[in-house]
């Protein structure tokens, strides 16, 4: 498909998950880390890996509208780390996401996540 206007690249596989929002706020899959983010009433299940260093989002804090690395200070707009978020829907408790496939199934956990906390 290699000049054609429009073509998109494959969809990458996904794998299924569904987690208990009350009971647990990331996913394991592997070496990856995923955690959850409400924001404006939605769920998004977000990469915890930093693209910069690789740092755990998910220990950052979040000041105001924007999320900081613990690693390296670095800012990141919480509004654009939603949009770039897991497909996910929530119904009732229950939260399902597709995650990236890999070799390890996802599995949820109750981790500490200092981002997840209700973002602006």
């Amino acid at each position: 498909m290699k000049g054609r206007k429009g073509a998109q690249a494959p969809a990458q596989p996904r794998v299924r998950a569904e987690f208990s929002r009350s009971r647990h706020n990331a996913l394991v899959a592997g070496d990856d880390l995923y955690f959850v983010m409400e924001r404006d009433k939605a769920v998004h299940v977000i990469s915890s890996s930093c693209p910069h260093r690789g740092g755990p989002l998910h220990l950052g804090d979040v000041e105001g509208d924007r999320l900081r690395c613990p690693w390296h200070g670095g800012m990141f707009p919480v509004g654009r780390l939603c949009d770039r978020s897991h497909p996910s829907v929530r119904v009732g408790d229950t939260v399902t996401v597709y995650l990236p496939a890999g070799e390890h199934d996802p599995i949820p956990v109750h981790t500490m996540v200092r981002a997840g906390v209700h973002a602006a």
